[in-house]
C-alpha cells in the first residue's frame, strides 16, 4: 500500500512541476489546429499527440505552451489539441508509427522534429 501512496505523490509533483514551466502563447509557438485532421490516424503524422511535451489530462495540455489564446489562424480552443502541432514539436517515438522507409527499408527511428520536415 505504501508504493501507491509514492506514486500518487510522484504524479502530484509532477503535475505541480508542469505549472512551473515557462510556457509560451501559442502564437509565439507557432500552434495551429487543422480541423481536417480531427479523425485522422494521429499515430502517423506530426501531430501534437506524438509529442513528447503533450499531455491527456482534462483536454490538452502541453509542457510549452499554453492551452488558452488563438492559434496562427485565428482559433480559439481552451485545448492543446490532440491533431495540432507547434514549433516546438519533439517526437515521442513510443507513439509516433513513422511510416518513412529509411534507406534499409526499416522504420526510421531517429529522433524526428519540426526542423526536419
Amino acid at each position: 500500500m505504501a508504493k501507491i501512496g509514492e506514486k500518487i505523490k510522484e504524479a502530484v509533483g509532477a503535475v505541480d512541476n508542469l505549472s512551473k514551466f515557462q510556457k509560451f502563447s501559442k502564437l509565439k509557438a507557432s500552434y495551429i489546429e487543422y480541423d481536417k485532421f480531427t479523425d485522422s490516424n494521429l499515430h502517423e503524422g506530426y501531430f501534437c499527440y506524438n509529442c513528447i511535451y503533450w499531455i491527456n489530462s482534462g483536454g490538452g495540455k502541453c509542457m510549452l505552451v499554453e492551452h488558452n489564446g488563438p492559434d496562427v489562424l485565428g482559433k480559439v480552443s481552451e485545448v492543446i489539441a490532440p491533431h495540432g502541432c507547434c514549433a516546438g514539436y519533439e517526437a515521442n517515438l513510443d507513439k509516433l508509427h513513422d511510416t518513412r522507409n529509411s534507406a534499409a527499408g526499416e522504420k526510421n527511428k531517429e529522433k524526428v522534429t519540426t526542423n526536419d520536415l
